[in-house]
């Protein structure tokens, strides 16, 4: 998208009304006093170290998380679909029961040139081809309890484990 600026570590986040696997509105801005980490993912990925992989990872983090007395409870998880001609919140209810999501672990989507200009906003380019492919790249974001970007992560070459000491950086405030 053009004229968008890619956040980086300091940036606040914008506080765009997305809509979940539940068909309620979900927002950034609900994560407030909480640490958090964005991806951006469709259902359909055919390529299994790109989207199921970052799920992977996402199902990682959140069990280790509650298991861990320092982010239990003060982690959400927010995975984006920039697929919503697809991706309805009934798919995407599906595939986060499939992957193991649990509370604290949202799936939503918005229209395209909503969700592709908030893609956009965390460094993902999301090109639509007229035969349904989608190419994408990765990027994930860890989100401080503040709103503001702590860590980003381009790729699909990190860990579950370099996150959560980023989450943990991120509950423990600036100077951590």
């Amino acid at each position: 998208a053009e004229g968008v600026h890619v956040l980086a570590p300091g940036d606040a986040v914008p506080a765009l009304a997305l809509t979940s696997q539940f068909g309620q509105p979900v927002s950034l801005a609900d994560w407030r006093g909480a640490a958090g980490v964005v991806t951006f993912i469709y259902t359909r990925c055919p390529l299994p170290d790109f989207c199921p992989l970052l799920d992977r990872r996402f199902a990682e983090i959140q069990a280790a998380a509650a298991g861990d007395p320092a982010l239990a409870g003060k982690v959400r998880l927010l995975s984006v679909s920039f697929d919503p001609a697809f991706d309805t919140p009934d798919v995407l209810a599906t595939h986060a029961s499939r992957v193991g999501a649990r509370p604290g672990w949202t799936f939503a989507t918005a229209p395209p040139p909503v969700v592709d200009r908030f893609a956009a906003e965390f460094g993902v380019n999301v090109i639509r081809e007229t035969d349904g492919t989608i190419t994408h790249n990765l990027r994930t974001a860890v989100i401080g309890p503040d709103g503001r970007v702590t860590a980003v992560h381009s790729g699909n070459d990190w860990t579950a484990g370099q996150v959560l000491d980023d989450l943990r950086r991120a509950l423990a405030g600036p100077g951590a």
